[in-house]
Parts: structure tokens; C-alpha cells; sequence
């Protein structure tokens, strides 16, 4: 067991536990411009999770991989099978991709459809029950048996506006990067990761790695708010001595030059 699972393996059972939670965690938004005042969301801190600031920082110097369902993955099988070793983060509905060669570090969702009863449950298809950890990015508590909370921000709050969060001293909700890799990349940064790659994220409207002739998002892509997020997401990790890199061939991120690209092959030997 190692160290963030070390940390956290009582506090699934202890945050699961208490199914009244199952509200709203913000009451109030006013003025939502001060990452300081949690966006203006009064009642966070007497509900933040405690297991955030158990893994602030306890992967510095590590790399991780924050991959996407889009199907330039399918071209990519034979190197993702060397993840086995590495810090992956997956998300949504990855888990329909039964062909995937390597069990996820971290599985998230990032949308509130996923999340049924106010958290309560996490939707069978959004679930990953075989990875390492499963955390939920939502604006209220997430009670789903063995599921952590990370707060999410409203989605008028976000890193496009408000900044990529996560390499400060201090983790506010986390604004929406209109992609969910982007937006757990700021949990990945919180978590002392520096060196960020993103896969199978082409930003396209149809197929996914499941599906790749009909596979389709549920709702029409937000393509520039993704791209103007990226931008600022990229400019903001440099800031904090890290680096954030797109290795989805055909992705749009590095066609149009929002992020640099790097071949995965590359990549995984460089070490």
C-alpha cells in the first residue's frame, strides 16, 4: 500500500459513512471572484474533505498521465500498456473501454449528471470499481460508497477567467477547464505532480476509444472554452516550474499550438 492509499483508505470508509450529506454544500455565491473566500461559497470550510490536505504535495518530483476516452487511444494500446507503473488519472466513462491495458491510480468523474441523489451514488456507468482510487470533482459532498469529494466551482467559474489552481498554497473549488483531463490536472497539480501529459483528448464530437465510428459525446464540446482553458492551464503550470503536454495525436490542443505535443512514445522513454 502505498502512502496516498495509506492515507486514505480510512477516510473512504469515515466520509462514506454519514449519507446526510446528501445537499447542496453552497448555499450562497455572491460576487463569485475571491479564490480566498472559496469563490464565495460560505459553508465550504466547515465541510472541506481532510484527505486533500493529506496528499498536498506527496508526489513532488512524480509525473502523471490524465487521459481522455477520445479514440486516438486505440492507436496507442501497445504503449499504454507500460501505464502499469505509472500515475494515471482517468475519468467519466472510460470503463466502457473494456480493451484498456492498465488499472487507473485515479478514476474522477467531473460532471454533476454522473452524480445521482446529490451525491449519494455515482452512475454504474461512470464507475471504475477496479481503480486504485475514485474521487468525484462536484460542487456538493459526494457520499458514494468509495468515492472521495474533491469541491468543484460553479461552472461560471472558470481556469480560462479565473486561473489553473492547485500549484498554490491553497486549493479553492476547482473552476471547470470545459474537458475533464484539464480539470483533474489541477487535483494532479495539488498533489505535487509537475509533469502533466494528456491523452485521448482529440476534442472532437464523435467517437470515443469504445465507440470510434459512433461513439458520441452526451452534449455538444465547449472547443474554444477547452482551448482558452488549456492556454491558461499551460501558462499557469509553467508558472508553478511544471510542464503540461498533450501527447493525443490528431489532438487539437497541439494542432492549433494551445500545448505543445509530445509523442508517447518519447515520453515513456525518457526514463
Amino acid at each position: 500500500m502505498n502512502l496516498f492509499e495509506s492515507k486514505l483508505s480510512h477516510l473512504l470508509n469515515e466520509e462514506d459513512a454519514d449519507h446526510s450529506m446528501g445537499v447542496r454544500a453552497f448555499s450562497h455565491i455572491d460576487s463569485p471572484s475571491q479564490p480566498e473566500e472559496n469563490w464565495g461559497m460560505e459553508d465550504l470550510e466547515e465541510i472541506y474533505p481532510t484527505w486533500l490536505t493529506n496528499v498536498h504535495n506527496k508526489f513532488m518530483g512524480k509525473r502523471c498521465f490524465l487521459f481522455g476516452s477520445g479514440p486516438s487511444l486505440l492507436g496507442q494500446v501497445d504503449l499504454l500498456a507500460k501505464m502499469t507503473s505509472e500515475y494515471t488519472f482517468t475519468c467519466n466513462r472510460i470503463n466502457k473501454w473494456k480493451e484498456i491495458p492498465f488499472r487507473p491510480y485515479i478514476h474522477c468523474v467531473t460532471e454533476p449528471g454522473p452524480l445521482l441523489g446529490y451525491g449519494r451514488k455515482v452512475g454504474a456507468v461512470y464507475d471504475y470499481p477496479t481503480a486504485t482510487n475514485k474521487v468525484a470533482i462536484a460542487w456538493w459532498p459526494v457520499t458514494a460508497k468509495g468515492w472521495l469529494w474533491c469541491p468543484k466551482a460553479p461552472d461560471d467559474i472558470q481556469c480560462r477567467w479565473n486561473g489553473y489552481w492547485g500549484w498554490q498554497d491553497y486549493l479553492p473549488p476547482l473552476p471547470t477547464a470545459w474537458a475533464s483531463p484539464l480539470t483533474m490536472g489541477q487535483l494532479a497539480l495539488w498533489m505535487g505532480f509537475r509533469e502533466l501529459y494528456v491523452l485521448g483528448s482529440e476534442l472532437t464530437q464523435d467517437g470515443q476509444a469504445w465507440d470510434k465510428e459512433h461513439g458520441r459525446t452526451a452534449a455538444p464540446r465547449q472547443i474554444r472554452s477547452i482551448l482558452e482553458s488549456a492556454d491558461r492551464a499551460r501558462r499557469d503550470v509553467k508558472r508553478a516550474g511544471g510542464s503540461l503536454i498533450d501527447c493525443t495525436p490528431g489532438g487539437r490542443m497541439n494542432i492549433e499550438g494551445t500545448l505543445p505535443y509530445m509523442e508517447l512514445e518519447e515520453v515513456l522513454g525518457s526514463t
